[in-house]
C-alpha cells in the first residue's frame, strides 16, 4: 500500500513538473482493477495543470478536471462538489456520468448524505454497493442510480475543507486500496488550485449574461474604495508577444533601440505629468528609480550585443528584458522579487517607442475612472490626471510593487495580482477597486452600487474628520499618550508621513539603495539618500536601520545561497562579516546627521551580545575618525531589534550596549511560532494575536522598564486595531507603522481609555487562542466603530474629548 502511494505520488509530481513542456511524455499507472487496464497515458491529465493556467471560466477549469480523471481512471463517474463560500452547504461543480442537469443545483449540507458524511468526517469513503448505506440520499436529478460502487475523498487545503472529489461505478464492490490511494493522491494535489477557484465564488454564483456581475479576488495594494468607468491601460502589443526575429540591417536596429531608450528617458525626466502639484516632492525618487534602470550600462549593452548577433530589436530587448526581471523574480526577499516588475515596466515602455515613432496621446473621458492592465507603472499613472484616478487594478504585480508604494501615497485605492481577470474584455465597465478587502468589483447590480456609494461617501467624510486630527497627540480618554511613528522603504514616504501626521520614523528600511543598484553603493550616493530622510523629517527621530540583506533578502549583485536562509547570513551577522560596507553605511548615516542632529542607529535580527559589542566600537571608532577629517558628527543613539526570541532573553546582558529597543513583530512573530509568512501552507497560522506573542510582548516590556530602556513596536501589529489596544494596555507608547494607518490608530486611541482596557488585558491572558483573543475584543471595537472589515466608522465615540 505504502509503495502504490508513494508511486501514485511521484506520478503526479512528474506531471505537475511536465504540465508546461511543449514534448508528450508518456507515463503508465499501475493496474488498479478498475477495469481491465489499457494502460492509460498521464499525458491526457498534464493538461489539467495547463488548462487551470489558462482558462478564465471556473466552469470550464472544473468539467476539464472531471472528465480527464474520469478517462485517466477509467470509471463511470467522476464527480467534484464544492463548498458554497459559506461553507454552509456542497453544490455538485462539475460531473461525467451524472445528468449535466444536476449541475449546480444537486446541493447537500455538509452532514448530509455520503458526500455530506465525507465532509463532516473529512475521510474516505469507499463502499460497494452505496444505495443501500443508510447514509445515502437520492437527489433525483443525478440518474446516480445505477451506480453502486463509489468512491469519494474530501478536498483539503491548509485545514480547510474545500470540497469532495467522487468516483463511482456500476460494479458492486468497493474500488481497489490503489485506486483510492491514487484518488487521495490526485485530490491532494488539486486542492491548493481549487481552493482558489471555491473561495472567488464565480463558480456558484448566479451570473447574468445581460449584467455580467463578478467579483475577482487579488492582493490589497493600497487601501480605500473606488467606482468608476474601466479603462484599459496601454493596450497595445506586449514583450510576451514579441516572436523571435532577424535583422538585416544591425545599424539600423541599433539606432532604432538607442532612440527609443533616449524618448523613455526623457519621458521620465520631463516629471510627472498630469500628476502637477498632488505629486509630492520626494515622490520623484521613484521617477529616479526608474531612470536608474534604463540608464544601467548592462541594459542597452546586453540590447546591442544580441542585436550585433543578428536579433532585431525588439526580440534583443524582450531577451535582455526577460533575462534581467528573472534574476529579480530568483530572489528570496520579496523587495528585490517586486522590481522585477519594474524592469519589465521600463521594458514595455521602450517597445512603446520602438514600435511606434509617434506615441498615441490617451484621450480618457472626463469622469471617474479605474485603471486596469497587467501592469501599471508609476509613469503610465503620470499620463492622467489625478481627479480622474479613483482606483487602479493590475492583474499582475504584488503589495510591495512601486505602483503599489504610490497608491499609498495617493491615496489611491489599489488591488494588485487579481487573477483570471481580462480588463481587456471589460474596457468602458462599471468596476469597483475595493483596496480594503482586496478584490474588485465588476458591474455591480444597482443594490449592491448603491451600497458601495454609501461607503465611499462615508469614507470620504471620515478621512476629512481625520484630517483635523493630524496635529493633534495620540492620547487615550484618560491621558495614556501613544507616539505614532512612520515606516519607510523609500525616500518617496516621507512626504506622506508628514502629511498624515508622523511623530518621527520608527524604521527606516536602508535597504533601498543598495536594491536599485547593480554593485555596492558608495559612501557618498548613500550620503544623499540619508541626508534627504533625515532633512525631511528634522527635528523629529528617524530610527535607520543598518542593511538588513543576506539570505533571504539578496542582492543581484551579491548571490547567498542558503538551505535555511530565515536562520542563516543575514542582518548584523552579514553586516559584521563585511565589515567594510557597515563601516561605510555608518560614516555615511552619521554625515547626513550633520545638520539634522535626528539620526538614531538600529541595528537588525541581534541575537547575541558580542553583535552589538562590536556595533558599538565600529561607531565609536568611525565618529571619531570623521571628527579628526572635519565632520563635526555626534555619537547618535543605538538601539536593537528584537526579532530573534534570543535577544528577549539576554536583554538584561545586552542593555548596557544600546539605548533604545525596538520589536520588529513581523519577524518576532514568524520566530516564537515557527511560522513562514510566506509559506501558503502555513501562513495562515501567523498571527501577532497568538498568546505566546502575546506573552513575549509583556515580558519585553516589563523587561525594558526595569531596565530603563525605552520601547517601541513596529510591524503589521502596529496597524491592527485589536492589537494596538492590547499594546496599549500593556503600555507601549511609541508605534511604528505605515503612514495610511496613522490617522485611523490615532483615532482609535481618542476614542478608548486605557484604564478600561487593563480587564481586557487580563482576560486576554486566559485565552488559548488569537481567535478567542480577537473575539474577546470584537464587541470593544465595535462600541468605537471600527467595523469587521477594520475600517472605522465615521463617528468614533470619544474622538474629540481626548485632552
Amino acid at each position: 500500500m505504502a509503495s502504490i502511494m508513494q508511486k501514485a505520488f511521484t506520478v503526479v509530481q512528474t506531471l505537475l513538473c511536465h504540465a508546461a513542456c511543449a514534448s508528450i511524455v508518456l507515463y503508465t499507472l499501475p493496474d488498479f482493477g478498475i477495469r481491465p487496464m489499457l494502460q492509460p497515458s498521464l499525458s491526457a491529465l498534464t493538461t489539467i495543470v495547463e488548462q487551470i493556467a489558462r482558462t478564465g471560466d471556473p466552469r470550464d477549469v472544473m468539467g476539464n478536471i472531471v472528465q480527464r480523471l474520469r478517462e485517466l481512471m477509467q470509471v463511470d463517474v467522476c464527480s467534484l462538489y464544492l463548498c458554497t463560500p459559506d461553507h454552509q452547504h456542497l453544490i455538485l461543480a462539475a460531473t461525467e456520468g451524472l445528468s449535466a442537469n444536476a449541475v449546480g443545483k444537486a446541493k447537500l449540507k455538509l452532514d448530509e448524505g455520503l458526500v455530506g458524511h465525507i465532509a463532516a468526517s473529512l475521510s474516505t469513503l469507499n463502499l460497494g454497493d452505496a444505495p443501500t448505506d443508510d447514509r445515502f440520499v437520492f437527489i433525483p436529478e443525478t440518474h446516480e442510480m445505477p451506480y453502486h460502487r463509489f468512491l469519494g475523498v474530501p478536498l483539503l487545503h491548509l485545514r480547510k475543507l474545500i470540497g469532495v472529489l467522487v468516483i463511482q461505478g456500476r460494479e458492486r464492490d468497493p474500488f481497489p486500496q490503489e485506486a483510492e490511494a491514487f484518488l487521495i493522491t490526485i485530490a491532494s494535489q488539486l486542492a491548493g488550485t481549487l481552493s482558489q477557484l471555491q473561495s472567488q465564488g464565480g463558480w456558484y454564483e448566479k451570473r447574468s449574461p445581460r449584467d455580467g456581475y463578478r467579483r475577482f479576488t487579488g492582493l490589497k495594494g493600497a487601501p480605500g474604495l473606488g467606482l468608476g468607468k474601466l479603462w484599459l491601460v496601454r493596450p497595445h502589443l506586449s514583450l510576451d508577444q514579441i516572436d523571435a526575429a532577424c535583422s538585416a540591417d544591425h545599424d539600423a536596429e541599433k539606432a532604432a533601440i538607442t532612440a527609443a531608450i533616449i524618448a523613455v528617458t526623457e519621458e521620465l525626466e520631463s516629471g510627472s505629468g498630469h500628476l502637477g502639484q498632488h505629486l509630492p516632492g520626494d515622490l520623484n525618487a521613484l521617477f529616479s528609480v526608474y531612470q536608474m534602470m534604463l540608464q544601467s550600462p548592462e541594459l542597452s549593452q546586453q540590447i546591442l550585443a544580441r542585436i550585433d548577433a543578428g536579433d532585431n530589436a525588439p526580440w534583443a530587448l524582450k531577451q535582455t528584458i526577460s533575462a534581467m526581471a528573472e534574476q529579480f523574480r530568483q530572489a528570496d526577499d520579496p523587495y528585490l522579487r517586486a522590481r522585477a516588475e519594474d524592469i519589465c515596466n521600463i521594458g514595455q515602455r521602450v517597445l512603446n517607442q520602438l514600435l511606434s515613432s509617434e506615441r498615441p496621446s490617451i484621450e480618457a473621458p472626463d469622469e471617474a475612472l479605474i485603471l486596469a492592465g497587467e501592469l501599471i507603472s508609476i509613469a503610465d499613472l503620470a499620463e492622467f490626471p489625478l481627479h480622474q484616478i479613483h482606483g487602479i487594478i493590475c492583474t499582475q504585480g504584488s503589495v510591495l510593487s512601486h505602483t503599489a508604494i504610490l497608491a499609498n501615497a495617493l491615496g489611491i485605492p489599489a488591488v494588485m495580482g487579481v487573477e483570471q481577470f481580462t480588463p481587456e474584455h471589460h474596457r468602458g465597465a462599471n468596476v469597483i477597486a475595493d483596496g480594503h478587502r482586496g478584490e474588485c468589483v465588476l458591474n455591480p447590480p444597482a443594490p449592491l452600487l448603491a451600497e458601495y456609494r454609501r461607503m465611499i461617501d462615508e469614507e470620504q467624510r471620515f478621512m476629512q474628520e481625520l484630517e483635523r486630527l493630524r496635529d493633534q497627540p495620540a492620547v487615550t480618554t484618560d491621558g495614556f499618550l501613544v507616539n505614532l511613528l512612520t515606516n519607510t522603504g523609500l525616500l518617496a514616504d516621507a512626504t506622506p508621513g508628514l502629511q498624515r501626521g508622523a511623530e518621527g520614523v520608527g524604521l527606516y528600511r536602508s535597504e533601498i539603495p543598495f536594491m536599485i543598484h547593480d554593485s555596492f553603493p558608495t559612501e557618498q550616493e548613500q550620503f544623499g539618500l540619508y541626508h534627504k530622510v533625515l532633512k525631511a523629517y528634522a527635528p523629529r527621530p528617524v530610527n535607520m536601520r543598518t542593511l538588513d540583506i543576506g539570505g533571504d533578502k539578496q542582492l543581484p549583485y551579491f548571490d547567498i545561497s542558503e538551505s535555511n536562509p530565515y536562520l542563516g547570513w543575514r542582518g548584523i551577522r552579514f553586516t559584521l562579516d563585511n565589515a567594510q560596507l557597515l563601516i561605510s553605511q555608518i560614516r555615511a548615516m552619521l554625515r547626513a546627521d550633520v545638520d539634522n542632529g535626528n539620526l538614531r542607529l538600529l541595528v537588525p535580527m541581534v541575537s547575541r551580545v558580542d553583535e552589538m559589542q562590536s556595533f558599538r566600537r565600529y561607531v565609536e571608532k568611525a565618529v571619531d575618525a570623521l571628527n579628526r577629517d572635519g565632520h563635526p558628527v555626534r555619537m547618535p543613539e543605538i538601539g536593537m531589534m528584537i526579532e530573534v526570541p534570543s535577544a528577549m532573553l539576554l536583554l538584561p546582558r545586552l542593555a548596557p550596549y544600546v539605548d533604545f529597543v525596538s520589536i520588529g513583530s513581523n519577524d518576532l512573530t514568524q520566530y516564537l511560532l515557527a511560522v513562514d509568512r510566506n509559506n501558503p501552507r502555513v501562513s495562515n497560522l501567523f498571527d501577532h494575536l497568538h498568546p505566546a506573542v502575546l506573552v513575549a510582548l509583556e515580558q519585553i516590556h516589563q523587561q525594558c522598564e526595569a531596565l530603563h530602556l525605552p520601547v517601541s513596536l513596529c510591524g503589521e501589529m502596529a496597524s491592527d486595531p485589536a492589537a494596538v489596544l492590547l499594546l496599549t494596555a500593556m503600555g507601549y507608547s511609541t508605534l511604528s507603522l505605515s503612514a495610511y494607518n496613522i490617522p485611523r490608530i490615532k483615532l482609535l486611541l481618542r476614542s478608548v481609555s486605557r484604564e478600561s482596557l487593563q480587564p481586557l488585558l487580563e482576560q486576554t491572558r486566559q485565552c488559548n487562542s488569537e481567535t478567542e483573543i480577537r473575539a474577546l475584543i470584537a464587541p470593544l471595537l465595535e462600541t468605537v466603530g471600527w467595523s469587521q472589515d477594520k475600517r472605522p466608522g465615521l463617528l468614533a465615540k470619544g474622538a474629540e474629548t481626548a485632552p
